[in-house]
């Protein structure tokens, strides 16, 4: 009898430790929600009013890879007497079935006055097995996309 009155008690503590929402991850799943449904035309007003989401699979393939996070942007350094809150920034890491790998971290630049998140590029870049591409603008990444791509046994090149 108290083996079951103990596993019942395990599974009472499990269940209500699971219960409990962790803010930190609602706060991520809500920063993450945000940025892929983001206009990128929003953050380069070069490209068309399509969410990052669409818009990066459409840039990476349908085979791509994709990891979602929020991080602290790597803006403070640890120095004793550094103030101020750290941004937050949405990475998403898209690996190319060809290895290339594209990275872009959107940071969110709330207003003071607590108005809607305004989003902009904080940093992006195009990995390469030869080289690193840091992306001035969103709008950069199609043509370093198509510059680094390697063709290989293309019909047209063999002729």
């Amino acid at each position: 009898m108290k083996h079951i009155a103990l596993v019942i008690a395990l599974l009472v503590v499990s269940t209500t430790t699971v219960a409990q929402a962790d803010p930190q991850a609602d706060r991520d799943t809500k920063l993450i929600a945000d940025v892929k449904a983001v206009s990128v035309h929003k953050l380069d007003v070069a490209l068309p009013n399509t969410g990052l989401e669409k818009w990066l699979r459409d840039q990476s393939g349908d085979e791509a890879k994709y990891h979602w996070e929020v991080n602290d942007c790597g803006e403070q350094s640890g120095t004793p007497g550094e103030t101020g809150p750290v941004p937050f920034c949405v990475e998403v890491d898209s690996t190319l079935k060809d290895g290339r790998q594209i990275v872009i971290f959107i940071v969110n630049d709330q207003p003071k006055n607590g108005g809607p998140p305004d989003w902009r590029i904080f940093f992006a870049q195009l990995t390469t097995p030869h080289e690193k591409i840091n992306l001035r603008r969103l709008s950069d990444l199609p043509a370093a996309l198509i510059k680094t791509h390697q063709l290989v046994n293309h019909p047209e090149i063999a002729k």
